[in-house]
């Protein structure tokens, strides 16, 4: 929670002087002072033509200009955010009424400013239209009767200019006032939501129990409760999207524990259950699938779909794990190849180097590696740059504990290297493609593969649900997975890796390109709403897997 923070800019204080050798401690006297000096310097008895010299109201204006632009602006840098825990929610309704006090003050300040510089304005335009009058009574020339006219339009002018700054800084105040007091109410609304979720769950109005045994159906209830317990991950992503249904409200988190390496875990208050939150044993739902690690890792992927994925070695402490690849010599064509760290995604540990006998330099001591060689005749981009496909899918675990269902994506997106792929340039930017570039809907060969991605998708899971890997809940459980493929010309597709944490962007932070539909798609497909879709996600496929074993059941008393 971030702490309000003053403006920046300065304000008027002891060393400000406004009046030659006038000393001023706040905006407010430093306005007084001004008015008092131009009011002074009004009053004097003067010839037509000796204001200016003088510096009278004109030096008045222009230092009451000056402190204008010394008062901080009137922007608040503290706004509304949805508050995940009670003491979160304080923190913020205290901020927002501290932002509230200081810039109606400011405001405050800002409108008597241009108060002052509209009496000086006032004073001028007397002081203009007595000089005319004095000047027509006692016979004065064409030229100075033509001059003092001139001095009289501008002061009705400058008399004009100020009435309309004033209106439009009373205008700005009062708008600016008005968005802190609903910044303010959205704030309060919050605060009464979360009590009458505290009140509702305590009486027995939430998901029931905590654990394995926690109720596995939606029965019919008025409101359903998440809570972001900041395990990471899309937990809060998630949340945030079901608090766009109607019937569901935040229940507030609280600190759990801290482990001995200071890592705080946090869960729903009270420890009760709710229907979604990131911390698994609260919720109804769970958003972890269970054997996860065997799609994550890439050395345990390629032990059970390896026909699947280019053929891949392994290296364990700086040694080869098994058969190592064959040496090549110079008569073979050079190409690419590729060691990565197993427990690593998005290309953060990827290195390439041209012979696999270079392999083993490049790893690290301790360190797990898989070590694959470029795919031939890669399908390449329009300008000949290295691409592959992320490929989205949405796994489902029933609470029967057997049943899994599997969804795809019928839309994703394309990876595309910044420069033309050449085998001998092993610069990261030729040869790994990380960044999700454009969609892949416009693709010529996606029509042409995405059934082939599909195949293949639909055979890891169906093996590693078959052979117990993927482990069934009591609960629901449920996960959106990318894969990425890469096409050879021939348009084979080899699967490369999982990526159980996906890249996925909301509308509100990517307005042009976002998975606010894939995402609330998959929401809808977890827990079916009036009115909601499931989006362009295709399936089910179904598969059953091993009945998982009974799990111990701890009373909540001794998490």
């Amino acid at each position: 929670m971030s702490t309000f923070a003053p403006p920046s800019r300065p304000v008027a204080s002891s060393s400000t002087s406004i009046a030659s050798g006038l000393p001023v401690t706040a905006p407010a006297e430093a306005l007084v002072a001004a008015a008092d000096a131009a009011r002074n310097s009004g009053m004097r008895d003067v010839m037509p033509g000796s204001l200016a010299g003088e510096g009278g109201f004109d030096d008045a204006s222009r230092r009451c200009s000056a402190l204008l632009g010394k008062l901080p602006p009137m922007e608040g840098s503290v706004k509304y955010k949805r508050a995940w825990g009670i003491e979160e929610a304080l923190d913020q309704h205290q901020c927002l009424m501290r932002q509230h006090e200081l810039q109606s003050s400011i405001g405050q300040d800002h409108v008597q400013v241009r108060k002052m510089r509209v009496e000086f304005a006032r004073l001028e335009s007397q002081d203009a239209a007595a000089r005319a009058r004095e000047a027509l009574s006692n016979g004065a020339s064409q030229d100075t009767r033509r001059t003092l006219l001139e001095q009289v339009n501008e002061a009705a002018t400058s008399l004009r200019l100020a009435l309309q700054g004033l209106e439009i800084e009373e205008l700005r105040a009062a708008e600016k006032t008005r968005r802190m007091e609903e910044e303010i109410e959205k704030n309060n609304r919050e605060m009464v939501a979360m009590r009458e979720a505290i009140d509702d769950v305590t009486n027995g109005g939430g998901p029931g129990a905590t654990g394995s045994a926690a109720t596995t159906e939606a029965r019919e209830r008025k409101w359903f409760y998440c809570s972001d317990c900041h395990v990471g991950g899309h937990g809060q992503r998630f949340c945030n999207y079901l608090l766009k249904r109607p019937n569901w409200r935040v229940y507030p988190s609280e600190r759990w524990f801290e482990d001995k390496h200071g890592q705080v875990s946090h869960c729903p208050l009270g420890r009760r259950a709710v229907d979604f939150t990131d911390e698994t044993y609260f919720s109804r739902i769970s958003m972890h699938i269970k054997g996860r690690i065997w799609l994550e890792d890439k050395r345990k992927l390629y032990e059970f779909v390896p026909e699947l994925m280019p053929l891949t070695y392994v290296i364990n402490d700086q040694r080869w794990a098994g058969d190592p690849p064959p040496n090549e010599g110079p008569e073979t064509p050079l190409m690419p190849w590729f060691v990565k760290e197993t427990d690593r995604n998005w290309g953060t540990s990827v290195v390439c180097c041209q012979r696999p006998q270079e392999c083993l330099g490049l790893a690290k001591p301790g360190a797990v590696y898989v070590v694959q060689r470029h795919i031939p005749k890669p399908l390449l981009y329009n300008n000949g740059e290295k691409c592959h496909i992320k490929y989205y899918n949405l796994l489902v675990g029933l609470a029967d504990g057997v049943t899994w269902h599997l969804y795809t994506y019928k839309d994703g997106y394309l990876s595309i290297s910044p420069k033309p792929w050449s085998p001998t340039d092993l610069s990261k930017e030729t040869q790994v493609t990380i960044i999700r570039t454009k969609r892949i809907n416009d693709w010529p060969y996606w029509p042409k593969v995405y059934d082939k991605c599909q195949r293949g998708i639909c055979t890891v899971i169906e093996r590693a649900a078959s052979q117990g890997k993927l482990e069934g809940r009591n609960k629901l459980q449920f996960e959106i997975i990318s894969a990425d493929y890469i096409v050879t010309e021939d348009l084979d597709v080899y699967l490369l890796e999982f990526n159980t944490g996906p890249v996925l962007k909301d509308q509100e932070d990517s307005p042009d390109v976002h998975d606010a539909g894939m995402v609330d798609g998959a929401l809808y497909i977890v827990e079916p709403y009036e009115g909601g879709s499931k989006d362009q996600w295709d399936g089910p496929f179904e598969c059953k897997g091993i009945p998982p074993s009974p799990e111990e059941i701890l009373p909540i008393e001794t998490l």
